[in-house]
């Protein structure tokens, strides 16, 4: 993702609404070849003459070579012709192979790109490390204490890269009030079409609908993992059902003004463990918050194009 643009804005509102296998060496044809022996020893012509260790005829003749083991029957006057198994050339398996997260490992070299070596639940195994891309719900994948959160391999408390809650390229101006719970934004849009705007899912997750009467009126809560929420008050319908798994960019309501609001807008949250945080987009904190809408503006780069 590109950095996140934020504007001042100039333009005013009419409402403002509340916030490997193993390769032999050809067994290296030492098939000694022994045309005599020396000592007077009489060769033996019978198919079933053997060499023993260190050549010697099947008739106590002893060959002059260092003919190794004879593995096999001699056929043609006792030479060996099963050669010396010399073992040398064999090696491992193919290095073009890599091992995948959560397979057993010995060494960080044995893990393909973007793994290491280590330890989770499962034992020694490749593994990420902080910001490496997982798929375990419980982190498995993941190397020591880090947690798989929305994809990525991330501390504890760590933020996810929470994108705008809006479709790619729309410019949205904020503010934060002292009425406000927690540490929440109430966004407008720039050009004041707000009313049934999509609302998009800041990060993966799973959506849950909820209502509050007087309050948040209609709300999608996002469960990111690792502790982490964001909450999309105020909306004027829902566009996931209860319990949906969503994508970053997926859209999840459409943003009104029902509960306690005096007009359209996204009342936004970030949360982790129950707390309100400051709002951080694509990585950069919008803290500290202006009072009022258009002194600060976003421009969503939530499902643009890479």
């Amino acid at each position: 993702m590109g950095t996140l643009r934020i504007v001042a804005s100039m333009t005013q509102s009419s409402f403002w609404p509340h916030r490997g296998g193993r390769r032999g060496a050809p067994l290296v044809g030492f098939a000694l070849l022994v045309a005599g022996c020396v000592g007077g020893g009489t060769i033996d012509d019978s198919p079933g003459g053997q060499s023993s260790t260190g050549g010697t005829s099947a008739n106590g003749g002893e060959s002059p070579g260092t003919g190794g083991d004879g593995a096999g029957p001699t056929t043609d006057g006792g030479s060996n012709v099963g050669g010396d198994p010399s073992g040398a050339g064999g090696q491992g398996g193919d290095p073009g192979v890599c091992l995948q997260a959560t397979e057993p490992c010995a060494d960080p070299s044995e893990c393909c790109e973007g793994f290491t070596c280590g330890n989770t639940t499962l034992g020694q195994v490749c593994c990420g490390m902080d910001n490496a891309p997982c798929a375990t719900a419980n982190g498995e994948d993941c190397c020591g204490d880090l947690l798989c959160v929305a994809g990525q391999c991330l501390a504890a408390g760590a933020y996810p890269n929470f994108q705008a809650p809006f479709p790619c390229d729309e410019s949205w101006t904020y503010s934060h009030h002292d009425m406000e719970v927690r540490r929440a934004l109430d966004f407008v849009n720039d050009n004041g079409a707000t009313d049934a705007r999509p609302a998009l899912a800041a990060a993966a997750g799973v959506a849950t609908q909820h209502y509050e009467a007087g309050g948040a009126g209609n709300y999608i809560v996002v469960e990111h993992g690792g502790g982490w929420k964001t909450y999309y008050f105020h909306l004027q319908a829902f566009s996931v059902g209860d319990g949906t798994a969503v994508a970053q960019g997926q859209e999840v309501g459409l943003i009104g003004s029902t509960g306690a609001s005096s007009g359209p807008h996204l009342h936004f949250e970030e949360l982790l463990n129950g707390q309100g945080m400051d709002i951080v987009i694509n990585g950069q904190a919008l803290a500290p918050y202006p009072g009022s809408y258009f002194e600060q503006s976003i421009v969503s780069e939530n499902g643009c194009p890479p």
